[in-house]
C-alpha cells in the first residue's frame, strides 16, 4: 500500500496561501482594552458615588447641628443680636489658666455690648482685669489683661467700667 500525499499537502498549501495566519494577537488586545474602559468606566463611578455620599452626609450634619448651649449661669445683657449673654466667672475660668494663687473677684461680671471684663486678685500686688471678647461662631475668647482700654479702640459705642475714656 503506498499512499500518495502528494495531492492532499498540494490542497493544504492551496488553502495557507487564501486562509492567511490565524492571529489571536489583535483580538486579544482589543478584548484588553475593552476590559481597562470597563474598569476604568466603573472605578469611576464607585469615586463619585463616595464623594456624593461624604459631601450629602456632611452637608445634613451641618444642616441639622443644632444650635451652641447657653454657658450655664449666664445672664442676658441686652436683646440683640450683638449683645450676647454676659458670661459668668466659672464660664470665664473655663478659657483661661490663671496662675497659682490667683482668682477671679467675687463680684460679677462687666459685660458690655461684646466685650466683657473680670476681676482678677493676685496675691502680691493689685488686681488686674481680665478682658474677654465675644465673636459669632466661636463665643468668648481671652483678649487682653491690663488696667484699662480705650473704649474707641475696642469699637464701644457705650460707657463701661474697664475703660479709661
Amino acid at each position: 500500500m503506498t499512499d500518495d500525499l502528494g495531492p492532499l499537502r498540494q490542497a493544504m498549501s492551496d488553502l495557507s496561501e487564501h486562509g492567511g495566519t490565524a492571529d489571536m494577537y489583535e483580538r486579544t488586545l482589543r478584548r484588553s482594552r475593552q476590559s481597562q474602559r470597563r474598569t476604568a468606566l466603573t472605578t469611576g463611578a464607585a469615586a463619585a458615588t463616595l464623594v456624593f455620599a461624604i459631601g450629602g452626609t456632611v452637608a445634613f450634619a451641618t444642616r441639622h447641628r443644632p444650635d451652641p448651649p447657653t454657658p450655664p449661669g449666664s445672664t442676658s445683657t441686652s436683646d440683640g443680636p450683638q449683645n450676647p449673654t454676659c458670661p459668668t466667672t466659672q464660664t470665664l475660668g473655663t478659657l483661661v489658666e490663671l496662675p497659682a494663687g490667683w482668682t477671679f473677684a467675687s463680684r460679677a461680671v462687666d459685660c458690655v455690648e461684646t466685650w466683657a471684663a473680670a476681676d482678677v486678685q493676685r496675691p502680691d500686688a493689685g488686681g488686674v482685669i481680665y478682658l474677654f471678647h465675644y465673636t459669632t461662631g466661636t463665643g468668648w475668647r481671652f483678649h487682653d489683661q491690663g488696667t484699662g482700654w480705650d473704649c474707641k479702640d475696642l469699637d464701644l459705642t457705650e460707657p463701661a467700667s474697664f475703660c479709661t475714656s
